[in-house]
């Protein structure tokens, strides 16, 4: 099964319409990611009626033979000259690449100041009005819609004349998957939607049309094909797998605090999987002297505080430079008050002149004493709280602390799949990506979805390879699925027991 490449023009009058057909390329290698924006790389001969079509402005259709709509399609953002005395002599050859139609996103912002929010009327202010708006928006609903939505207001039928695509139709509301809530402020909107759509099963697509020679969003939910688009061994389509489990690093955090010799606080956490299934134990002494902790008389773990000159406990701020408690802050305003009225007092008592000022003076400077007194006691009493605020903050701090470094040094397992074409199961017309579909290897069965495929392709429409990548399997980035390959090599070896 072949694939044809196909120019389209630049954007005229709303359209995007197909001006030939490229059938004398060397070598061609495209990238189809989920909801993201995939590559393209064509490799041509210099000096061609072909080669002329390819100009900036201009992008690409690819059709997979049997297959009636588009594979990939996108823009020329890139040509590199290639000449050597050994190859492609003469004129010598061109690379021309660029990204899919994904990327489009990707160069807009999403506009925080509107006009017409909570109605059928939003529209974004034009940049020089942006100061007449919100600093920033909320932004939600389900994810369909709300991705639609932004796309409507940056490019598509709502956006400013000058940020408008032509050529490129955002389609109906579609309002799917989970909802989301978001505060926006010039986020770019790649980076938002990707963060949205993160372990979701909703995806996103753009792509050029043949009815409507234009480039349309297509927002759908991932396709189930578990059952019918499997890999495995026995079915000639996984080309390799392969498992690895790796010993912890670190097995005992142990955490000393700001106390000095005896006092100093030590806590410890321990990973007793990792040592009961490896039999080892690796200690690592993380120096945390910021953290006013030390060893209390019972051996527990007590607060370090300073002494002011009145004899109260200063218990410094919280992380965000705030008193520990509501409380407290409130009671330390209410003193600063008293405090400043008193210094006030003291003032007027000096420059009274007269018995009667003098008197009067002293009665005010008494009350602002006692309104001082009672403040201090205010104080006095928000703290044990605030004591107690503190410490669990810091013991959790400490927790934290030994917890990260487990984290980092933690057992591991990577399972790693490679799946390839047959003509039994041909990616564009059994699966696309997006969709979900199962590998098994050494027994083990694992439903999850076709992140990318990569696609190469020699002169003539001969394909050399097709790369699926499934889920975070074979992308380079594989996530720790300790537990799962522990259970698969378990299983593997009760297995050969019996055999």
């Amino acid at each position: 099964m072949g694939y044809r490449v196909y120019v389209r023009s630049e954007p005229r009058q709303g359209e995007r319409q197909i001006l030939g057909e490229i059938d004398t390329w060397i070598k061609l290698d495209f990238s189809v990611r989920f909801n993201a924006a995939g590559t393209w790389q064509l490799l041509v001969k210099s000096g061609t009626d072909q080669d002329s079509l390819l100009r900036q402005g201009r992008g690409i259709v690819i059709y997979q033979e049997g297959v009636p709509t588009p594979v990939f399609s996108g823009q020329i953002d890139a040509f590199e000259r290639y000449w050597t005395v050994d190859q492609h002599t003469g004129p010598g050859s061109v690379f021309v690449g660029g990204k899919c139609d994904n990327d489009l996103v990707s160069g807009f912002l999403a506009f925080p100041g509107i006009s017409g929010a909570g109605t059928g009327q939003t529209a974004v202010l034009p940049l020089a009005e942006q100061y007449r708006g919100q600093d920033t928006r909320p932004a939600g609903g389900p994810l369909g819609q709300a991705i639609w939505a932004e796309c409507d207001m940056a490019f598509g039928a709502r956006a400013l004349p000058d940020r408008r695509i032509e050529g490129l139709d955002v389609g109906p509301n579609t309002p799917i998957g989970a909802a989301v809530t978001e505060t926006l402020r010039f986020d770019p909107l790649g980076t938002l939607f990707e963060k949205w759509l993160k372990d979701k099963r909703i995806g996103y697509r753009l792509a050029w049309s043949h009815d409507t020679k234009k480039i349309e969003l297509h927002l759908y939910e991932c396709r189930d094909r578990s059952g019918e688009v499997r890999f495995s061994p026995d079915l000639g389509n996984l080309r390799q797998y392969e498992w690895q489990l790796k010993a912890p690093a670190v097995t005992r955090a142990i955490v000393a605090c700001q106390g000095e010799g005896h006092d100093r606080y030590l806590y410890q956490q321990v990973d007793t999987e990792g040592e009961t299934q490896w039999s080892i134990r690796r200690e690592q002494l993380i120096d945390r002297r910021d953290i006013p902790l030390r060893t209390g008389p019972d051996g527990k773990p007590e607060l370090i505080v300073k002494k002011t000159s009145d004899g109260t406990e200063d218990l410094g701020t919280g992380p965000d430079g705030k008193e520990w408690t509501p409380q407290l802050a409130a009671a330390k305003a209410t003193l600063a008050t008293a405090a400043k009225a008193v210094a006030e007092a003291e003032e007027k008592v000096r420059a009274a002149t007269t018995d009667q000022e003098k008197a009067a003076a002293a009665t005010a400077l008494s009350q602002a004493k006692s309104k001082e007194s009672a403040a201090q006691l205010a104080v006095t009493a928000a703290i044990p709280a605030a004591k107690t605020a503190a410490f669990t903050h810091y013991v959790k701090a400490v927790e934290d602390a030994a917890a990260q470094v487990l984290k980092q040094g933690e057992k591991s397992g990577h399972f790693q799949i490679y799946p390839i074409d047959t003509e039994q199961c041909k990616f564009g017309r059994d699966y696309f990506v997006g969709d979900i579909v199962t590998v098994v290897a050494d027994g083990e069965e694992r439903q999850d979805i076709v992140k990318e495929v990569g696609v190469s392709v020699e002169d003539g429409g001969r394909v050399q390879s097709v790369t699926p990548k499934i889920g975070d399997q074979g992308t380079g980035e594989p996530l720790n699925l300790y537990k799962t390959v522990w259970e698969m090599k378990e299983k593997l070896r009760r297995l050969e027991s019996r055999m």
